[in-house]
């Protein structure tokens, strides 16, 4: 636990990061979480593991597009898993199930 609200870990190791999400993820603890992450490196592969999410609104949405945006622009391989029911309504309303598919990109 790194001590940043909605945040459990990021792991960096050469060539792969993985990036647990937990609690709630909302307006209040996003930023925070934002600007604890370690820097993308070109060409690594980004697991985003929401599995652990609670709670939260369209700031975790935007939040887990711009990780996933950001790896892509680097040529990353992006695989988002366990998209819990509270995230998985959102992007359906916004119409974001091609960027947040729990499937490699």
């Amino acid at each position: 636990m790194t001590g940043v609200p909605g945040f459990l870990d990021h792991q960096a190791k050469p060539g792969v990061h993985h990036i647990a999400l937990g609690g709630a993820l909302t307006m209040e603890s996003v930023g925070a979480m934002y600007r604890s992450l370690k820097p993308f490196e070109e060409g690594a592969a980004l697991t985003l593991d929401a599995g652990a999410v609670t709670a939260a609104d369209s700031s975790a949405l935007a939040l887990m597009t711009t990780l996933i945006r950001s790896a892509r622009a680097r040529n990353m391989r992006v695989v988002v898993t366990a998209l819990p029911v509270a995230l998985s309504s959102i992007v359906a309303i916004y119409g974001l199930q091609d960027i947040l598919a729990s499937t490699d990109a």
